[in-house]
């Protein structure tokens, strides 16, 4: 996301924010919004950190910013919630782990059009140009972010996020389904906490052979972490968080890795639009024979490839990792299948001889993180999880 995107999502944040000011909804200075174009409809999504703008020679690159209509898509995708800091009388934007004035020293401006609809503008050497839907039509899905609109097509309408809206609010969609339980694998930049009753949030904290331990967190967690979410329900009305503004909530030893983007409109080769899945180096979530597993069979997902030095494009089947999900780190001696478990003390009871991955750290068999070294001095008789090993203490 170079200036270009910086310059949007600056642009963005102002919009939100003079939006919220007008319309009641309590904007105080720090919140989460979602931004839709006021002709369309559609809403602005975050999928790329790679961007350029060129406000002097009207040249751009929006590719990382795109717009997507339907409100519910909206509901469970991290690439829309944006959130608004504001600096001063400007405003500064962080999206999807990147924050527009870190990256390019610059704030924006808003113009107000009334009842809290706004045109956004950046200004460079007596330039102004104003974001816009460039796809003068609201009958596609997908719009084109640009500065070539008019009217009501460079118009931004802001609506802030709350935990308990009928409609704004971030909701879990599980991909995952298994015994009448649902599961998403999970990756944002912003901290939270589940909100909707019976969620339950894990990490995966230690291995044994081909068994896995998820632990669970308990109540908030931190920013751009990745974990795996429990649910009650395929709807994510019954699968709400709430987004915090920060937390002092740490994981330690987490052994997933997460991904924010995985962009259908870069090609392959752009490194961060795409995480290439590597089954040397990964796992992902997934079910087999009815238990829940960390696997190397990740499935092929539509990309495209550059041709011709970017004049023409192919498409083809690739294996990456989904956009705001997470996987399993492996090595050379990870089994191609690890069955997941969060019993602590089913770790080591079955699977196989294969290396351990140590744990730094005594749990109590219920999971409970007791020391963060392996020292057992002073601990009550009793058995332990100690460096990933159950140990008895007389």
């Amino acid at each position: 996301m170079k200036r270009l995107q910086t310059f949007f999502l600056l642009a963005t944040t102002c919009v939100a924010t003079a939006f919220a000011q007008d319309s009641g909804t309590g904007f105080v200075g720090n919140d989460y919004y979602r931004i839709h174009n006021f002709a369309t409809g559609r809403y602005i999504y975050v999928t790329d950190n790679k961007d350029n703008y060129d406000i002097t020679h009207d040249q751009e690159d929006f590719q990382a910013i795109q717009l997507w209509k339907d409100a519910n898509k909206a509901i469970s995708a991290p690439a829309s919630v944006i959130y608004i800091k504001q600096v001063g009388s400007q405003y500064d934007l962080m999206a999807q782990g990147s924050g527009v004035h870190a990256l390019t020293g610059y704030y924006v401006n808003v113009n107000s059009k009334g009842n809290g609809v706004y045109e956004v503008y950046a200004q460079k050497d007596g330039v102004t140009k104003y974001l816009s839907d460039d796809r003068t039509s609201d009958r596609y899905d997908q719009g084109k972010m640009g500065t070539g609109g008019k009217l009501n097509y460079r118009r931004w309408v802001v609506d802030k996020i709350e935990t308990n809206h009928a409609t704004n609010y971030v909701g879990i969609k599980p991909t995952i389904e298994l015994n009448g339980k649902y599961y998403q694998p999970y990756y944002a930049s912003y901290p939270f906490k589940a909100a909707s009753p019976d969620m339950h949030i894990y990490y995966v904290s230690m291995t044994d052979g081909d068994m896995a331990l998820l632990q669970e967190i308990e109540g908030e967690v931190p920013a751009s972490t990745p974990v795996l979410i429990e649910c009650t329900s395929a709807n994510t009305f019954d699968n709400r968080i709430e987004l915090l503004a920060s937390t002092s909530a740490t994981v330690t030893g987490n052994k997933l890795a997460g991904v924010y983007f995985c962009n259908g409109e870069r090609p392959k080769s752009s490194t961060d639009a795409y995480k290439i899945f590597d089954a040397a180096k990964m796992r992902i979530f997934s079910v087999e024979n009815g238990k829940l597993v960390l696997t190397d069979n990740a499935p092929d997902r539509l990309a495209n490839t550059e041709v011709n030095n970017y004049t023409t494009w192919e498409t083809e089947w690739v294996k990456c990792i989904p956009a705001n999900t997470c996987y399993f780190k492996a090595n050379a001696s990870t089994p191609s299948v690890i069955e997941l478990t969060s019993d602590p003390t089913s770790i080591g009871t079955i699977g196989g001889n294969t290396e351990k991955q140590q744990a730094e750290g005594v749990y109590s068999l219920s999971g409970t993180r007791l020391r963060t070294t392996n020292n057992v001095e002073g601990l009550p008789a009793g058995l332990y999880i100690v460096g990933g090993r159950k140990m008895t203490v007389k």
